[in-house]
């Protein structure tokens, strides 16, 4: 394993719009910076999409998954999936209303 582990960070959701952009800004404000963000989405009919197109187009490290149809609803359902999407060598849970502080990856 690298000096550098990439850090996975599995983010279920389901129209939690309102709390997820804090999320992901303190995602953002990490110390730690090899990480990658997997936020699956259970359906919201809220702005979640609108807001994780933005995220991963001004920062690559965002990932945007919508749970398959054929899967169950549910929040371990998305985590599950996320986690077969992840390339990571750590793996994180996280929930959609959950803040890091900046050097939780470091420190973890």
């Amino acid at each position: 394993m690298s000096q550098n582990p990439l850090i996975s960070i599995i983010i279920p959701t389901f129209n939690r719009a309102h709390f997820l952009s804090e999320t992901l800004k303190s995602v953002l404000s990490q110390t730690y910076t090899n990480w990658e963000c997997l936020v699956i989405d259970d359906g919201s009919t809220d702005n979640t999409e609108q807001l994780m197109d933005t995220c991963v187009e001004n920062d690559h490290r965002f990932v945007y998954l919508k749970r398959p149809e054929n899967l169950s609803k549910g929040a371990n359902t998305c985590r599950n999936y996320g986690y077969e999407k992840t390339t990571g060598d750590f793996i994180i849970w996280f929930d959609s209303d959950d803040v890091m502080l900046e050097t939780f990856l470091e420190n973890h």
